[in-house]
Formats: C-alpha cells, sequence, structure tokens
C-alpha cells in the first residue's frame, strides 16, 4: 500500500473515530465498535482511542507479522489468547500421558 494510501486510511479511521452516526467497522477481519464510555471495543475487548489507531495501523500493513501481531494483542485483550494457550497445554498434557503409558 502506498503511502498516501496508507494517510488517507487513517484520516479516514480518525473521522470514524470522531463521528457518532456509524458505531462499527470491520478491518481484517476485526470488529471495532465505539463503547458508550469513549472507548473502542475490538472483537470484545476494549482499547483506547489511541491503542485502536495503532492497532488500525497494524491490521492496514503489508507487513504480515505486524497483522499477526495486531491479532495477537487483540486476542490477549478479549480473552481469546489464555483460551488458547490452555487447550495447548491441555493438548500437551494429553500426548505426554499417553507418551509416558506407551
Amino acid at each position: 500500500m502506498k503511502r498516501e494510501e496508507r494517510e488517507v486510511l487513517m484520516e479516514e479511521f480518525d473521522v470514524w473515530l470522531k463521528t457518532r452516526f456509524a458505531d462499527r467497522l470491520r478491518i481484517g477481519g476485526h470488529r471495532f465498535e465505539k463503547a458508550a464510555r469513549g472507548e473502542i471495543m475490538i472483537d470484545g475487548g476494549a482499547f483506547t482511542e489511541e491503542e485502536a489507531r495503532l492497532l488500525f495501523q497494524m491490521l492496514t500493513s503489508r507487513n504480515p507479522l505486524e497483522r499477526i501481531n495486531a491479532a495477537i494483542i487483540i486476542w490477549d485483550r478479549n480473552g481469546t489468547l489464555v483460551k488458547i494457550v490452555v487447550a495447548l497445554a491441555i493438548l500437551a498434557l494429553i500426548l505426554v500421558y499417553f507418551w509416558v503409558r506407551r
């Protein structure tokens, strides 16, 4: 994405933050919603406006590592990351159990 296009996207995102008409926005498979207290809810996790701007920049980046990092930050804030880690830990315990029994 060209620098001018990114600047236009950031300006549009800032306009979305300031307006009261549009309350939802989908970016990179994530749902941005405005909360009543001035927070931005991204997939159920509360973020400040500055954090939401940074995540928007990361999600619209051409760098795949930045997009993955943004997704991990969002998963951490809304609790999905903890569920993934617990599921992986249980799977590891099951694998160790079967390996030891063998």
